[in-house]
């Protein structure tokens, strides 16, 4: 939760995470009121691997670590990011919340994969309903 904050307050409150909204949003934009984006690029990169450093970090102890132990969740990281809505940290929160309760839940009534059948389904449902995600902007 502390790095979810943290990654929040950094993307809305600081001059980092304004240049690095400009440069999503319009990257000639930003690169001609004088923003350097191939610094933002690569401190976004940089923010991305240190979040995924602590994810890893704080998953070890409940996983075995094999090499294509993040296959696994990839698929569920876009799943979460989608659903809680594109470019919003609080609705890809929440979503991760939603997504992982509704898997140990599902894991409790249907055994195997039928966990990930039942999240993928209820991703499908909500994508219908609301294409934006549950916390993106109408476009």
């Amino acid at each position: 939760m502390a790095v979810a904050v943290a990654l929040s307050v950094i993307l809305k409150k600081s001059s980092l995470g304004l240049a690095i909204r400009a440069v999503a949003s319009n990257d000639t934009g930003a690169a001609l009121v004088g923003v350097n984006v191939r610094r933002i690029y690569a401190m976004t990169f940089g923010l991305g691997a240190a979040s995924v450093a602590v994810a890893g970090g704080l998953m070890t102890p409940f996983t075995s670590l094999v090499p294509s132990s993040g296959e696994q969740f990839t698929t569920l990281a876009f799943v979460i990011v989608v659903l809680g809505g594109l470019g919003s940290i609080p609705g890809a929160l929440i979503g991760g919340l939603f997504i992982g309760m509704l898997q140990t839940v599902g894991s409790l009534y249907l055994p195997g994969s039928g966990s990930l059948l039942l999240v993928f389904g209820m991703f499908v449902l909500i994508l219908f309903l609301r294409p934006q995600g549950l916390f993106g902007a109408k476009q």
